[in-house]
């Protein structure tokens, strides 16, 4: 549907608002961050910041929805294109890619130092952010998969998935462990994660890694 002009405005400066309130919140964290100095940062009065959102926990959702969104829309799910170890290893290497992403980690570092005094925050994150992200690969998993694996709970096995894929990489670089991954180390990583993830859930495990192995060999 086509949007008139005053509509197109208002949504641009409200995608401009929340740009700058992630900016504000990624520096000063959640707890410094005021919605004064987002309106200064925007160069306007606290009354025209007022009129998008109603308060800081109002812009905070509207900041963890955009950035949740944008992650998502990262992530590889081919439909075609592979049997079934081809696709969920692009899969997990991308969820790799998403997890080890400068945003990513910014938005659980932010979310991690305000969890103590706004369980809100978290709870709104994780709702907003690694569930929905969950569930989506979970749908994805029941509408291509399901004659490959025995589960019929695909949003466990979505979690399982993402778990398998990123978690161990993305919390090493959350908490300044290691150095970021080679792209040799994650494409490592995701052929792992997928074997593990598959060998827990195929039904027939052995066909479909004896097939990996096979198409390998022929293109070696």
């Amino acid at each position: 549907m086509k949007i008139g002009k005053r509509e197109s405005q208002r949504l641009a400066r409200r995608a401009q608002i929340i740009t700058l309130a992630r900016e504000e919140f990624f520096e000063n964290g959640y707890e410094a961050t005021t919605m004064s100095g987002i309106a200064a940062r925007l160069g306007g009065s606290k009354r025209t910041l007022w009129a998008y959102f109603s308060s800081k926990e109002a812009l905070f959702t509207a900041v963890v929805e955009d950035t949740a969104a944008g992650l998502r829309s990262r992530i590889e799910m081919p439909r075609d294109g592979g049997d079934a170890v081809v696709r969920i290893t692009k899969l997990c290497r991308s969820a790799i890619d998403l997890a080890l992403s400068p945003t990513a980690i910014s938005m659980f570092r932010l979310v991690g130092s305000a969890s103590d005094r706004h369980p809100d925050v978290a709870a709104t994150f994780f709702a907003r952010g690694p569930a929905e992200t969950q569930r989506e690969v979970g749908n994805y998993l029941a509408g291509n998969f399901a004659d490959v694996l025995w589960t019929s709970d695909f949003l466990t096995a979505g979690r399982d998935l993402m778990t398998l894929a990123a978690s161990e990489m993305h919390f090493e670089q959350v908490w300044g462990l290691l150095p970021s991954p080679t792209a040799a180390e994650r494409d490592a990583k995701a052929r792992h994660a997928a074997s593990l993830f598959l060998r827990a859930y195929a039904r027939d495990p052995d066909a479909l890694i004896s097939r990996e192995e096979l198409a390998s060999q022929s293109s070696a």
